[in-house]
């Protein structure tokens, strides 16, 4: 068996991250590998970058109004707790990320023996991880050195320097995290089609009237049954792996955005469209990532909810043709209750559509009660404070 970082869905995301300092550790024993190094450094980084903010708050961060103040510095909380809760779950669940890691690689194993994976899927879904991250980092960077360029006043270029590599960073933890919930999904997905492939088999085996292919296609579900135990042990350790980072990601994505959602309004009633527009291009690339993550992991959930009334949908005439395969369907149908497949944050909420509901139901209520209290106490704020002082 080769090892679990040779295995060609995980060697270049592993080795990539590994780099990055998100990863420094091997996936087979969780033992510390030679990338802990750059782990420090990005620590060293992030703290050192924090630190400046925190020092030059007078010059960076905007002072318009006290609910200004108050929001940019509860964004900046986000961020320093977003960033401890992270680098505290790096280390705390180097076990779970590795035996997560392990039963994906068992579950792929037995597909690829079983003549039931997916190559070409497999690659596909492979490349376009790689083409979104690419495409991510280009578009945050042009778009961020667009509004550096545009910004007329130095504190609004400071903004934009000091905070770029604090928020791409979380993006690039973002999609570290997702990668193993995307794999989750296409293997649920195969194991289904091979459910949906065998019941077909079950529909046609009458034809035979032979009960020894009817056995042969009870011990095809069976496997079924074992692959489904080994995805359901998968999704637990994902579960304890990054459900406290998805919380915290959520948490500071859902801080940041009523931030940012109040700052568009702000401008566009100082009659600054322009300023407005910059801000709520960050916001609409926050909402759409932080989506994105959400719509992963709510297909996953969506396919184990099909797997599961796939097996409810197996005619009992079907069943009845062979007692081995009626005990066997219906504890494969017991299982799936009690191993079901449910993806969460922490334990706090499921990661489905709901959460991002809630965003945007609350930005709409924020905006809403906010303009109707500006429109008649509005006046053209200086924001900016003499450059000389910085």
């Amino acid at each position: 068996m080769e090892p679990l970082e040779q295995w060609h869905v995980l060697s270049a995301y592993v080795r990539f991250h590994q780099w990055l300092g998100f990863q420094p550790y091997r996936l087979e024993d969780g033992t510390v590998s030679p990338f802990l190094a750059q782990t420090l450094l990005q620590f060293v980084g992030v703290a050192g970058n924090l630190a400046l903010i925190v020092y030059r708050r007078r010059c960076i961060l905007y002072h318009c109004q006290e609910i200004g103040s108050v929001v940019d510095f509860i964004k900046l909380l986000t961020v320093i707790l977003a960033d401890v809760v992270l680098y505290v779950e790096l280390y705390r669940t180097v076990q779970n990320v590795c035996s997560c890691w392990s039963a994906l690689y068992k579950v792929h194993r037995t597909l690829d023996a079983k003549g039931m994976l997916d190559h070409r899927l497999l690659k596909r879904t492979i490349r376009w991880y790689w083409i979104c991250l690419v495409g991510t980092f280009l578009y945050l960077l042009g778009s961020e050195g667009y509004c550096y360029l545009r910004a007329d006043e130095m504190q609004t270029k400071r903004f934009y320097l000091y905070f770029f590599g604090l928020h791409y960073v979380l993006h690039l933890k973002e999609q570290h995290l997702v990668y193993p919930a995307i794999m989750l999904n296409l293997y649920l997905r195969m194991t289904h089609a091979a459910l949906e492939h065998h019941v077909e088999l079950l529909q046609h085996s009458e034809r035979l009237g032979s009960e020894r292919y009817l056995e042969f296609l009870a011990g095809k579900i069976n496997s079924l049954k074992l692959l489904h135990t080994d995805l359901f042990k998968a999704t637990t350790e994902l579960n304890d792996a990054i459900g406290n980072s998805y919380l915290i990601i959520y948490f500071k994505n859902y801080i940041q955005i009523i931030s940012n959602s109040y700052w568009v309004v702000f401008w566009l009633l100082n009659n600054n469209p322009d300023h407005a527009g910059r801000i709520f291009s960050r916001l609409l690339i926050r909402l759409l990532l932080l989506g994105l993550v959400f719509h992963v992991n709510t297909q996953a959930m969506d396919t184990c909810d099909r797997f599961r009334y796939r097996l409810h949908t197996i005619g009992l005439e079907i069943q009845l043709r062979s007692k081995r395969l009626f005990v066997m369907i219906e504890s494969f149908i017991l299982q799936t209750g009690v191993e079901s497949i449910r993806l969460t944050a922490g334990g706090c909420f499921e990661l489905n559509y709901k959460p991002i509901l809630t965003v945007v139901l609350t930005v709409a209520a924020y905006i809403s009660i906010f303009i109707q209290q500006a429109v008649y106490d509005i006046s053209r704020v200086d924001c900016f404070i003499d450059d000389a002082d910085c």
